[in-house]
C-alpha cells in the first residue's frame, strides 16, 4: 500500500501475520528478506507413512540446529515444516544474533550462582559460534557481520550495563566495553538519543532467512528429509510416538517440537506456558554508501534498553532495518507501518524524506521466566524446545545442539535448561494474555519514567 504526504511517498508492504490462506500452502510474508533470499527451493508436503529415528516439527533454528547434529550423529531425521522453511520468527526477525537470555546473565548469577552463570553464558557464546560454523562448513551466504551495540536511553541503563559488563568479567569474559558517554556513543550512531551504551564484539547481525535456507540445505545434505507445507494435526505421545499430519503420518523413536509461537494448541501443557509477541520491522529504501555510513557508523547491530526496545542494523544493500513494538497475544495493529515509521523518525529525524520499501511483522514466544523453555513430555519420548522470549537466534542454535546431546546420551547441559521451573501464565487460555497485558503497561510506565530494565 503506497501512502502520500505532501511530496513524500512512503510505500508500504503489509501482509497479514496470519494471512487467509490454506494453512497447508503458506508463502514466506512479504518481508525484505523474503524479497532478498536466495534460495526459493520448494520441498513437497509428506504423504503417506514414514518412519525416522527423529521427527522433528518446525523449520525454524531450533529444528533445523537439532536436525543438523543429529543427521551428524548418524540419526535418520525427518522434519515437518507447516508452511516454509524460515515461515515463522526465524526468517522474519531483526537479524540481531545477540549475546545473551531476556533476563541477563546478573539475573541468572541471581538466580543458580557464579558457576551456572557461567555454564548459561559459555552456552549462549557457543550458539553464536555454532551459526559462524555452519555459515563456513556449508558455505551459506547470509550477510553475517560481527558486533553489537548496546545503547543506554539514561544513565540507570547504562548503569546497568556496567553492572552486566562485571558479571561477564566475573563469567571469565572481559570482552565487552562500555561506552560510558554520549560523545562516545555518537561515534558509532548519528542520534542524540543515547547517553551511553557498551560493545559486543561476539555477537553479530545478518540475514536470518538466508541463513535457515542454508540451514536446511545442510541438514539435506547430510541426509534429513525436509516437508514443507506439512501442518502437523496431531501427536500420538508415547514411548513410540506417532506424529500425524492432513496426508501422512512419522513413525519415530523420538520427536522434537519446535514450533515457538506458532506450534498453536498442539500440546495444551506447552501452549499454556507460552505467550506469542508480535514485533515489527520495516525496511527503508537503499541509503547508498555515504548515507549509511554517516547514519550508522560502523556496521553493527543496535539494539536500545528500553522494555519495549527499538533495535536497527543495516542490510547488505544498505537499507537501514529498523524493528520494535511488541503486542501480546500476536496482535498486528493496522497501522503498524506508519506506527514504527515515525518511532524510526524519533531516533534518526534525518530521514524524513526516506521512503519505506517493505513492512512486516511476526510472533516470538515468550515464557513466564523469560528463559527457553526446554523439556520432555512425561512418560513419552517426545521433547521441546520454545519460548526464546526475543533472545532466539543464538539461544535456539545451542539449543539444537543441546537437543542432540541429551538423544545421544549426554543430557548435562540439557539439564541447564530444563531444570529451569516454567509455570503456565496465569489466566488460562482466555485471560492469561489481558493479564500480561496488563503487566506490560507497568512496564511501558518504567520506561516513560527512565527506569532500567535490569
Amino acid at each position: 500500500m503506497t501512502e502520500n504526504r505532501g511530496k513524500q511517498a512512503i510505500h508500504f508492504s503489509v501482509p497479514s501475520m496470519n494471512a487467509q490462506v490454506s494453512p497447508a500452502r503458506r508463502a514466506h510474508t512479504n518481508s525484505y528478506y523474503a524479497a532478498s533470499r536466495n534460495d526459493d527451493s520448494e520441498r513437497a508436503g509428506l504423504q503417506g507413512t514414514v518412519k525416522a529415528d527423529v521427527c522433528i516439527v518446525g523449520g525454524g533454528f531450533t529444528g533445523l540446529s537439532a536436525g543438523i547434529h543429529l543427521a551428524r550423529a548418524g540419526y535418520k531425521v525427518v522434519l515437518l515444516e507447516a508452511n516454509r522453511i524460515g515461515w515463522g520468527a526465524s526468517g522474519r526477525n531483526g537479524g540481531q544474533a545477540i549475546i545473551g537470555y531476556n533476563s541477563g546473565i546478573g539475573a541468572l548469577e541471581s538466580r543458580f550462582g557464579l558457576d551456572a552463570a557461567k555454564n548459561y553464558l559459555s552456552m549462549a557464546l557457543e550458539g553464536c559460534d555454532i551459526i559462524r560454523q555452519h555459515i563456513e562448513e556449508f558455505q551459506i551466504s547470509c550477510d553475517f557481520k560481527p558486533g553489537h551495540v548496546g545503547l543506554a536511553t539514561d544513565q540507570k541503563q547504562l548503569h546497568a550495563m556496567e553492572k552486566e559488563r562485571q558479571v561477564w568479567a566475573r563469567c571469565g569474559r572481559d570482552d565487552l566495553e562500555l561506552i560510558p558517554d554520549r560523545p562516545g556513543v555518537q561515534d558509532l550512531v548519528a542520534s542524540s538519543n543515547y547517553v551511553g551504551g557498551f560493545f559486543d564484539p561476539n555477537s553479530a547481525h545478518l540475514h536470518p532467512l538466508n541463513l535457515a535456507l542454508g540451514e536446511a540445505r545442510a541438514l539435506e545434505s547430510l541426509g534429513g528429509v525436509i516437508h514443507e507445507h506439512s501442518p502437523v494435526t496431531k501427536v500420538d505421545v508415547h514411548q513410540k510416538p506417532v506424529v500425524h499430519t492432513e496426508e501422512g503420518r512419522v513413525n519415530a523413536d523420538y520427536v522434537l517440537l519446535a514450533g515457538n509461537a506458532y506450534l498453536g494448541n498442539l500440546i495444551p501443557s506447552i501452549e499454556a506456558k507460552l505467550i506469542p509477541v508480535s514485533s515489527f520491522v520495516i525496511a527503508t529504501e537503499p541509503l547508498g554508501e555515504e548515507r549509511a555510513a554517516a547514519l550508522l557508523k560502523k556496521d553493527y547491530g543496535y539494539t536500545d534498553w528500553r522494555y519495549v526496545l527499538d533495535y536497527y542494523r543495516l542490510s547488505a544493500d544498505k537499507r537501514l532495518l529498523f524493528g520494535g513494538k511488541s503486542y501480546y497475544g500476536g496482535a498486528q495493529p493496522a497501522n503498524f507501518a506508519e506506527a514504527m515509521r515515525q518511532d524510526m523518525l524519533k531516533v534518526f529525524p534525518q530521514l524524513s524524506d526516506v521512503k519505506i520499501d517493505y513492512a512486516w511483522g511476526g510472533n516470538f514466544a515468550i515464557t513466564y521466566s523469560r528463559m527457553p523453555d526446554v523439556g520432555r513430555l512425561r512418560d513419552s519420548n517426545v521433547f521441546y524446545a520454545h519460548g526464546y522470549s526475543g533472545h532466539g537466534v543464538t539461544t535456539t542454535h545451542i539449543v539444537g545442539r543441546l537437543l542432540s546431546e541429551m538423544l545421544a546420551g549426554n543430557a548435562e547441559r540439557f539439564d541447564y535448561f530444563s531444570r529451569i521451573r516454567q509455570v503456565p501464565f496465569p489466566g488460562g487460555k482466555y485471560l492469561k494474555v489481558p493479564a500480561v497485558v496488563m503487566g506490560s503497561w507497568y512496564y511501558r510506565l518504567r520506561d516513560m519514567l527512565g527506569a532500567s530494565r535490569k
